[in-house]
């Protein structure tokens, strides 16, 4: 058995348009979907119900192998479905990984991606470190830097969205001045690179402003308020989903979210993450070597 770990996201640092390409730059966090991959005597992939997306990316995988055996996948996750959360991604991933690894296959990110991408958008949260990347065509893919220092304050509402319905008719983005995607893309890139963590706040911030004309967080407005005075470095959304993050210096989490508490509606969940650089981590392999490409 070949268990692999992929992250999940809080929403997206920045997510724009820029030169006309799709992007955002990831916001890995430290919840995560675990996926196992085992052979079984039967023909089939198994799957259990409700991972559509999953079975079928690695249905695409076994086309271009031949084996008698049958594979299994499991998955477990701590990410809710439908808030933003990279959940989709996390899932079908980590079932690649373990798949092509139990197959004694390299694992390649950028191939990982390709398969995703032609089931849905895509998060760039298996990718090593903090990337920009194309989440409709993969036609971006740009390394920026190690994570920053920051933990993250997740408000998670009880509402949910369909990725995709919401993906196909994001016309408005197109609406939005691009010189202020390539602002908030520069800004966060640079504090990223530099570990400036207000720098990646106030992208952030920016980023989820914009977002406003593109889907309405009601709350948003009077969370950032809320922010500005207690120690929180920015604010970043769930561009295409409904969780809102709260970004903290490394420690302060916890202690923010406390003086903060009477502001977050009694229906949503709120809870501290830490940011973390995205990628595959191979917990179990029954293999004697394996090799992962970034």
């Amino acid at each position: 058995m070949v268990q692999v770990m992929v992250p999940g996201s809080c929403g997206e640092l920045v997510q724009g348009i820029l030169d006309g390409v799709n992007f955002h730059i990831t916001c890995p966090i430290s919840k995560y979907s675990i996926a196992a991959a085992s052979m079984i005597k039967t023909a089939v992939v198994n799957v259990p119900d409700g991972l559509a997306k999953t079975e079928a990316a690695v249905k695409k995988v076994l086309e271009k192998v031949s084996i008698c055996d049958g594979i299994e996948i499991t998955v477990t996750s701590e990410l809710p479905k439908g808030k933003g959360m990279a959940s989709s991604t996390a899932d079908i991933a980590a079932a690649l990984a373990a798949t092509k690894i139990l197959l004694n296959q390299e694992v390649d990110a950028q191939e990982i991606a390709k398969i995703a991408l032609s089931i849905e958008p895509t998060d760039g949260v298996f990718f090593d470190k903090i990337v920009a990347f194309d989440h409709m065509h993969g036609l971006m893919l740009i390394e920026i830097g190690e994570a920053p220092p920051l933990e993250v304050i997740v408000l998670e509402p009880p509402e949910s969205i369909n990725t995709l319905d919401f993906n196909s008719r994001r016309d408005a983005v197109g609406k939005i001045n691009k010189a202020l995607f390539r602002e908030a893309y520069d800004m966060a890139a640079e504090g990223i690179r530099s570990g400036d963590i207000r720098l990646v706040g106030e992208a952030a911030t920016m980023s989820s402003i914009l977002n406003q004309n593109v889907l309405l967080k009601p709350a948003l407005n009077d969370i950032i308020e809320a922010c500005k005075t207690r120690g929180a470095v920015g604010v970043n959304v769930a561009h295409s989903g409904t969780v809102i993050g709260i970004l903290v210096e490394l420690g302060f989490g916890n202690r923010l979210l406390e003086k903060i508490s009477h502001y977050i509606p009694r229906s949503w969940d709120a809870y501290v993450v830490k940011m973390i650089n995205g990628g595959f981590k191979v917990l179990e392999c029954g293999r004697k070597s394996y090799v992962v490409l970034r």
